[in-house]
């Protein structure tokens, strides 16, 4: 029997993968760097900040470049709000969670603001039990550490938990956490999703039920 249920964010729960790609590239676009659609297909995860790493390389220093991630999520942010919309038939799910006493958490390569963002305008934010962030953890996914911490956070075994996730590198930060994973197709296929680990991989969160038992 399932306590325990940790979500990703970012096309997990709600799709708004189109909204940061808008967002990289009004950000790219200001800043002159071409190209930048290969850049994203080419990066392997992590948060904004390990992007800005992996396009400018050395080009600036630390300090410039999470004021540079900042000013891209600020756009995300900007271009988002007021279109957030939750992936199909996830708010009832969440609500036949807590009303079977399982914790839900939520473990995101996304800054807290973003999160704060999301979660209240789908009027969720209080329903979670954890909440770790990109910008809270030393290492973003694939390193399993935000699941490793929401699971001591829950307290409970391994086993007795199961993560949702939509990109490689999330199904790879629950594989090397040692914790079931399900995918959730908004960026990949079913095949590519449980060739990476997956268990399962579902279009939405309608009619899940008999994966949890």
């Amino acid at each position: 029997m399932i306590k325990g249920v940790i979500f990703d964010m970012d096309g997990t729960i709600v799709d708004s993968l189109p909204y940061h790609h808008e967002a990289w590239r009004i950000f790219f676009e200001e800043n002159k760097v071409e190209d930048f659609s290969e850049k994203l297909k080419k990066y392997k995860g992590g948060g904004t900040l390990d992007l800005m790493k992996a396009v400018y390389g050395n080009i600036y220093s630390i300090d410039e470049l999470k004021k540079m991630s900042d000013d891209k999520e600020i756009i995300f942010r900007k271009i988002y709000k007021g279109n957030i919309k939750p992936i199909e038939g996830l708010l009832e799910f969440i609500s036949e969670l807590k009303s079977k006493n399982i914790l839900v958490g939520l473990a995101s390569n996304a800054i807290r603001k973003n999160v704060t963002l999301t979660l209240n305008e789908l009027d969720i934010y209080d329903l979670f039990d954890s909440i770790i962030c990109g910008d809270e953890v030393s290492f973003g996914k694939p390193n399993p550490e935000m699941f490793d911490k929401t699971v001591i956070g829950f307290n409970l075994k391994k086993d007795d938990c199961v993560i949702f996730e939509d990109s490689i590198e999330g199904v790879e930060g629950a594989v090397n956490a040692g914790i079931n994973v399900i995918g959730v197709t908004s960026s990949n296929s079913s095949d590519i999703l449980n060739n990476a680990g997956c268990i399962a991989s579902i279009n939405n969160f309608i009619d899940i039920d008999q994966l949890l038992k």
